[in-house]
């Protein structure tokens, strides 16, 4: 299999460092480049070759949402996993519209780093656990029940499958927790993204739990 290739964006030399040195002996994980910057991280993803972009949320000229915005245009198939010391509501909420797969803070365990990075480059989505805190309790007050127009969109099954979905789970284990085929998971995939109006599971994910529709667990 080959190894999920990393580009590093952060505009701290010592923190590049200390991700590479974190990322070089871990299997299966290939650090391909590094940026000093959102504008040349965006340039080194459109140049292709790279499957998980760790980018940091405040580096000089373009900003994380910038950056997710552009390569979701250009190179929709580049998962981002926002790494950061910042956590402010308003960039919470705009980088994860503009298309970043996860995010989670500078402060994290090693290992749930890692783990983050395996997880988006496979399509799972990733938030620290106070980010998902806050992605959950973002919605005003009348949002807080489940939005039944959405509701009324889903069958019982495919609401079943957004929850694992939620969770992380590829099809083939959805196929096994539920005891469906592969196939039929797939195509209920398909029905979910079409009903949400989504066009990847991350924000389809993303918008049921705003919706009130599934929980998002939190990375711990």
């Amino acid at each position: 299999m080959d190894p999920v290739r990393i580009h590093i964006a952060d505009d701290h030399e010592l923190v590049r460092y200390a991700l590479r040195t974190l990322l070089e002996n871990e299997p299966g994980l290939a650090i391909v480049g590094e940026s000093p910057d959102g504008e040349r991280a965006v340039e080194a993803v459109e140049a292709g070759g790279i499957d998980v972009l760790l980018l940091d949320l405040r580096m000089s000229g373009i900003g994380g949402i910038e950056a997710c915005r552009r390569i979701r245009e250009s190179a929709p198939d580049t998962r981002v996993l926002i790494l950061t010391s910042f956590g402010d509501d308003d960039e919470v909420f705009g980088v994860l519209a503009a298309g970043a797969s996860g995010y989670i803070l500078k402060d994290s365990r090693p290992e749930l780093v890692v783990q983050a990075i395996r997880a988006v480059a496979v399509g799972q989505a990733v938030f620290d656990s106070s980010i998902a805190a806050r992605v959950i309790a973002g919605k005003s007050e009348a949002e807080r029940e489940p939005d039944a127009e959405l509701l009324e969109r889903l069958s019982e099954r495919e609401l079943e499958v957004l929850q694992l979905m939620a969770k992380g789970m590829s099809n083939k284990q959805i196929s096994r927790a539920l005891w469906i085929g592969e196939t039929t998971v797939k195509t209920h995939v398909s029905h979910i993204l079409r009903k949400l109006e989504q066009s990847d599971r991350t924000q389809a994910v993303l918008t049921a739990v705003r919706a009130g529709l599934v929980q998002l667990p939190s990375a711990e």
